[in-house]
């Protein structure tokens, strides 16, 4: 129980109410929103990474060889995750994603970066697409994806 007399009083009319995020029914939370942020696939972070190093490459000389392991770490991830190699295949798969309008951008990005096998699995990891794609749509949408796979 929350102790008034020790609360600041310019604080005890503020009602604490956490925010319900759920990626089941995609509440993200505000950081997520469409006008904030767009979700990428692993692939298009490895293009932006890729794109950065060599930049930092072509700015610094020899000295850009000193990236953050930080930085060296996150790159060696997506380029190990990354199923859609180089800036085509990426851009064919966002172009298929973007084609089914009743896909979220959330979700096309976790159809993208997790590849679900079948439409039972994706709707098992994505709960949020239990009720938008049927599951032959779903299927189809799959191999597509997977044709893009290196």
């Amino acid at each position: 129980m929350l102790n008034r007399s020790r609360v600041p009083s310019g604080l005890r009319s503020v009602q604490l109410v956490p925010e319900q995020e759920d990626a089941a029914t995609l509440q993200l939370g505000e950081d997520f929103s469409s006008e904030k942020a767009q979700p990428l696939t692993i692939s298009e972070v490895a293009i932006l990474l890729s794109r950065k190093r060599d930049m930092m490459r072509d700015l610094e000389g020899p000295r850009a060889e000193e990236f953050s392991s930080v930085f060296k770490k996150f790159l060696e991830y997506v380029e190990r995750f990354d199923r859609y190699k180089g800036l085509e295949s990426a851009t064919n798969v966002r172009n298929l994603l973007q084609r089914y309008e009743s896909l979220d951008p959330f979700e096309m990005a976790c159809l993208a970066n997790l590849c679900p096998a079948d439409a039972e699995e994706a709707k098992t990891t994505i709960p949020s697409l239990k009720h938008k794609i049927d599951d032959s749509s779903l299927n189809q949408l799959l191999q597509d994806l997977a044709s893009f796979t290196h």
